[in-house]
């Protein structure tokens, strides 16, 4: 055998329609800007630029048609601000851009399909400049939808 061993494909857990995997705060990144000032830290400021503000975790799902729902809170100056929450496979994503308008616990779903195996992931990104406010990832959970042409 070579030295190093085998480099074989990552796996993934078997999953049936209607599991749900729930991913806490505590698994995703986030960007570090002031994060030794914050609280917590997925609770952020967000005056600055635009950018990635929290993504993750990387997961090796297995093919089929999944849901990510994610969980915010934006405050009442964070909410004027435009965000968009992607979900992420087969280097592929589906992406939804929205500006909140109040503030609030707001949460947003993507569905997403993929044919093989595929590492997985949401982010949530500011994609305008912003003067404050206060912004909070609350978690995300990912469901793998039944199928619709064969219903268990």
């Amino acid at each position: 055998m070579a030295e190093g061993g085998l480099n074989l494909p990552p796996r993934a857990p078997t999953f049936a329609p209607g599991d749900v995997l729930h991913w806490p705060p505590e698994r995703f990144r986030y960007d570090m800007r002031e994060a030794d000032t914050r609280e917590r830290v997925n609770r952020m400021e967000v005056a600055d630029r635009h950018r990635d503000l929290v993504w993750g975790p990387p997961m090796v799902l297995p093919a089929g048609r999944w849901r990510a729902t994610v969980r915010l809170a934006f405050d009442r100056w964070s909410c004027r601000h435009k965000y968009c929450f992607e979900f992420r496979a087969a280097q592929k994503h589906v992406k939804h851009e929205f500006t909140p308008g109040r503030e609030g616990v707001f949460e947003f779903i993507a569905e997403h399909s993929w044919e093989k195996l595929a590492t997985a992931e949401v982010r949530v990104r500011m994609i305008e400049s912003s003067l404050g406010g206060l912004f909070e990832f609350q978690g995300a959970k990912v469901e793998l939808c039944p199928d619709p042409i064969h219903p268990s």
